[in-house]
Formats: structure tokens, C-alpha cells, sequence
């Protein structure tokens, strides 16, 4: 067992490692198949700090354990085929490494899942807990080694077109995707007030100029409701919910401008000016991301409310289902007989919502705010106003955003009463400071006249 390293110590043999030009072998790395899963670690195995939304799951290319991303650093690696490329170390190989030096290298061979789990377990004293981990928009989901060299988005870009920004990733499931999107029969549909509802909510709650209901499809992201945006739609290959409909978490965006999926994005360079976004997937029962709950800002942020995000791509879902429930209550009853059918009818009634008109990346460029940042975005819809649905899920549905509604006035007119009251004391300290001002002069008029 190897002796724990003061911080110095351990900053320092850090240090070395970081520096050294030595290159790891492929011997000295093992296979995916030897990792910990994902699913065996909470914590992680350095820091023992738990993951979350916000600190996503590592694994070290030596030992195999799960780690987070700030017990991690990158060394050379030179392997047959690819040539020299970065690999993810922890931190406690790298300290072994450092106090047993090369010649204890050699050990660090492919070894079977027993003998992996005892050398683990034998590193457990080494775990280090002062290390501090950054926030990070994705989940933990497990790496290759072909993503070694990747940094904030964790999956590879793709420049292979004619545009300076990467393609958006491609979904090994984006065809069933889309019929599980075409199956609610919401594309091109006129605006409904629970959306837009939703919509209003998500930008007056995160306090964003712009926010949208929106669903994609093969090749646009058409908005079902939006605020603060003159377009229905806008082409997939330049639209950064593209990216957030990769993962079942939410995506944020801290600055648009430092990421480079998007610093060269016409959302990003041109009118529109989006330097934050953070978007929450609405996911179907089936476990497809069909849409986002998104929202813009044109100025960088620190920190968003992602919880109400959520909760909001939540509702939109109840309401894509309740939607889909009067249908489904009068839909014809099924044959008994099996019958017959053309695969053209099958084709033709699983895609009978209208082609969606083709559309190219420089329309990305018309998309821009309708408003400043200091003018108020599209006010709310007074809940007396909702129609109300003749089933009792409808009215559930109506209560939730009766009481989201509630809440957002309250909170609303708080903030009016306190912008009331400082305004009212930054008056009265004036007219208090002008009274000052006149004892102080009728006081400096008596002192010399008693002088």
C-alpha cells in the first residue's frame, strides 16, 4: 500500500506527471470491457464526491474506476493504428505512478475483473478530498477512448459540410424519434394556450428575453409556442436544441461564445446574439426526446434554474398526451379479422402531416429578438381566460398551470412592491438629505454672524 502524500507533495508529483513527456503504452490501458460500469459508482472514486447532473462520470484509462472530471488529467498515450493521442488518468494512478516511478509501470497490465476489483480496493486510501469539481451540462454517460481528446460537449464534431460551425450529432434512433413525434400530430398545428402558457412561464421564471416550446423534426426545429422570436421555425443544422435532444438531461450553455459547437453558429454571430441557452428535453413515454423547453439570453450567465425548466418540459409532455387522448377515445375499433393493406397506406397514414418545406442555414441569420432586453417579454395569460377542458385529466392539467400562474403573479407582484418601496426611500433620503443641506447652510449663517 502506498504512503499518502502531503498536499505539496501531491501538487508536486502532479506537476511531474503532467510534464513528463513519457508515453503510455497500450499495454497500460484497458479495454472498455474492463471498465466499472456506470451504474456500480455514486461517487466518485477519488473524491468520493457525489455525481450529478452537473458532475458527470470519467473513467480512468488505467485503472478503469469512475471518476469526475476534475480527478483526472490527460496523458500522452501512444497506441498501434491511431499514432500519439491524449488519454484520462486519475489522480491515484497518477500518484502511484509518481512514487513507484517507471518501473512500476509494467503492473499496470490488462488484468481480469478480480484482480482489477483487489487493486482498487487497495488504492481507496489515496483518495483525495480537497479537489473541487467544476460544473459541467451533461450527464454521466460512459466515454470511448476514441473521445479522449474531447473537452465541454463530450462527443465528437463533425465540420465535414460547408459551414463554419459542426454539424448537430446524429441519433442512432432519430427516425423512430421522429414517428414517436409525428404520432402526436403536433407539427404545424395553430398556437393553444396551455403552450403558450408553458412558454410564458419559462421565460419570466429564468428571466430570459426569449423561450420557446419547440419540437424537431428531420431537419427543422419548429416552435409551438415562443416569446420574444418572429419565426415559426428554424433549420435543425443550425439550432442549438439539436445538440440538447442528444441526452435526457438538460443542456446549459453558460457562454454561447466559449463553447465551440456554437461560437460560430448564426444564432450566435448574427442578429439574434444568443450567448446563453439552457434546455430541458421533452421526453416521451417511450424514452425519445421529441422537443425542448429552451430558453435565450444575449448575455452570458452564471447560473439558471434548471428544476423549473424541468418541471415546465414535464407539463408540455402531459399536454402533448392529453392532446392525444380525445383521439385515441374515438379512434375506430380494431378489425376482427385481420385485413389486408397496402405498405403504401401504411406509409402514407404514418406520415400525414404535411412535408416540412425545406429550409437552409442562412435563414438563421433572420432569427433575432423582437424586443430589447429592457422591455417586458409577452405578458401573461390571466387563468380565468383558460378554457377549460370537458375531461377531468384536461382539468388537472388546467389546475397545475392555474397554481404555476399563481405562484409567477405573486412572485411578480412582490417584486413590484419592493421596486415600490426603494423607490420610495431613495425619494425620502433626498428629500431628507436636501433638509440636511438647509440646517447645515442656516447653521454656517449663524456661526458668522456670531462671529
Amino acid at each position: 500500500m502506498t504512503s499518502i502524500l502531503s498536499d505539496s507533495e501531491r501538487s508536486s508529483a502532479i506537476s511531474r506527471v503532467a510534464k513528463s513527456s513519457d508515453h503510455l503504452t497500450v499495454e497500460m490501458l484497458l479495454n472498455h470491457e474492463e471498465w466499472v460500469p456506470d451504474h456500480e459508482r455514486h461517487r466518485c472514486y477519488v473524491c468520493t464526491r457525489n455525481f450529478s447532473n452537473f458532475r458527470r462520470k470519467h473513467h480512468c484509462r488505467r485503472c478503469g474506476e469512475v471518476v469526475c472530471r476534475s480527478c483526472l488529467l490527460k496523458k500522452m498515450a501512444r497506441l498501434p493504428m491511431k499514432g500519439s493521442l491524449e488519454v484520462k488518468i486519475c489522480m491515484t494512478c497518477i500518484l502511484s505512478d509518481t512514487q513507484s516511478h517507471d518501473s512500476t509501470i509494467g503492473t499496470m497490465r490488462r488484468r481480469d475483473n478480480s484482480t482489477t476489483a483487489s487493486s482498487r480496493s487497495s488504492r481507496s486510501t489515496d483518495v483525495m478530498t480537497h479537489l473541487q469539481s467544476p460544473t459541467a451540462n451533461s450527464t454521466g454517460e460512459r466515454e470511448t477512448l476514441t473521445m479522449d481528446d474531447l473537452e465541454a460537449d463530450e462527443y465528437p464534431l463533425d465540420y465535414s459540410w460547408n459551414y463554419p460551425w459542426p454539424k448537430p450529432p446524429v441519433l442512432p434512433d432519430d427516425g423512430e424519434r421522429v414517428d414517436v413525434l409525428r404520432s402526436y400530430n403536433i407539427l404545424d398545428t395553430d398556437p393553444e394556450e396551455k403552450f403558450d402558457i408553458t412558454c410564458t412561464l419559462a421565460a419570466n421564471a429564468i428571466k430570459c428575453p426569449i423561450a420557446v416550446v419547440s419540437f424537431i423534426d428531420e431537419d427543422r426545429q419548429w416552435f409551438k409556442a415562443n416569446v420574444g422570436l418572429a419565426q415559426s421555425e428554424i433549420p435543425r443544422n443550425v439550432s442549438l436544441c439539436a445538440h440538447a435532444i442528444k441526452s435526457k438531461e438538460t443542456m446549459v450553455v453558460w457562454n454561447t461564445m466559449l463553447d465551440k459547437r456554437f461560437a460560430k453558429n448564426p444564432l450566435v454571430t448574427g442578429p439574434a446574439s444568443i450567448r446563453f441557452y439552457a434546455g430541458a428535453p421533452i421526453v416521451a413515454p417511450s424514452g425519445h426526446v421529441i422537443g425542448t423547453v429552451a430558453v435565450y439570453d444575449n448575455q452570458p450567465r452564471q447560473s439558471v434554474d434548471i428544476a423549473t425548466l424541468e418541471k415546465l418540459s414535464t407539463v408540455v409532455m402531459k399536454h402533448l398526451e392529453e392532446r392525444r387522448m380525445p383521439r385515441m377515445s374515438v379512434a375506430p375499433p380494431l378489425p376482427l379479422h385481420p385485413v389486408a393493406r397496402d405498405d403504401s397506406d401504411i406509409a402514407s397514414r404514418r406520415y400525414s402531416q404535411p412535408p416540412p418545406r425545406p429550409v437552409t442555414p442562412p435563414e438563421a441569420s433572420q432569427m433575432a429578438p423582437r424586443s430589447s432586453l429592457h422591455e417586458a417579454v409577452v405578458s401573461v395569460v390571466p387563468p380565468s381566460t383558460a378554457v377549460a377542458a370537458p375531461a377531468a385529466v384536461a382539468l388537472e392539467g388546467s389546475n397545475m398551470e392555474t397554481m404555476l400562474m399563481n405562484l409567477l403573479s405573486k412572485t411578480t407582484e412582490t417584486q413590484q412592491q419592493l421596486a415600490t418601496q426603494q423607490g420610495a426611500m431613495f425619494t425620502t433620503l433626498g428629500q431628507h438629505s436636501a433638509q440636511i443641506d438647509k440646517l447645515a447652510d442656516a447653521v454656517a449663517r449663524i456661526e458668522a454672524k456670531l462671529k
